[in-house]
């Protein structure tokens, strides 16, 4: 699946104020029902800090819904890495896999579940729009990172 990617921009500031630990906290990963609003990566990406927020949409077409049912649930990720090279940082992590589901899914959505007790306060790190439906019935589901892994950043 040939996905977009977008690191909202709060996250990096967490990165810098040291309350977001990519390597000791728990990164967990959210999926969007296709029967959602469409949501647009805007010129002001940086509202949105917390999952609620992103939920909430992109302030012209409506709430997104999180998948539910159907051998779905949030996940946490294994196998995290960070890795700086020069002023370039990459998030990866093993491919997160739903089995025996049944959905169909247009967004991904990861964030940092250590921090804050709900999504009110769970700061956003990126999301991933799959550029269309993304179906599987009653099978596994394997969102596959590419070569950039979650995200990639650079400091300039």
């Amino acid at each position: 699946m040939a996905a977009t990617q977008h690191a909202f921009p709060e996250f990096e500031l967490g990165l810098a104020a040291k309350t977001i630990n990519l390597t000791s906290d728990t990164l967990t990963v959210g999926l969007i029902a296709s029967t959602s609003p469409v949501f647009t990566w805007g010129a002001t990406p940086e509202a949105y800090l917390y999952v609620s927020s992103f939920l909430a949409g992109d302030g012209t077409h409506g709430a997104l819904t999180e998948l539910s049912g159907g051998g779905y649930s949030r996940q946490a990720l294994t196998s995290v890495t960070f890795t700086a090279s020069g002023e370039n940082d990459t998030l990866t992590s093993a491919n997160p896999a739903w089995t025996t589901a049944t959905f169909n899914t247009t967004y991904a959505f990861l964030y940092d579940s250590t921090v804050g007790g709900s999504d009110a306060a769970h700061p956003l790190i990126a999301y991933w729009d799959f550029g269309g439906t993304q179906s599987v019935s009653a099978a596994t589901f394997t969102l596959t990172l590419g070569a950039n892994g979650w995200c990639q950043w650079q400091y300039q």
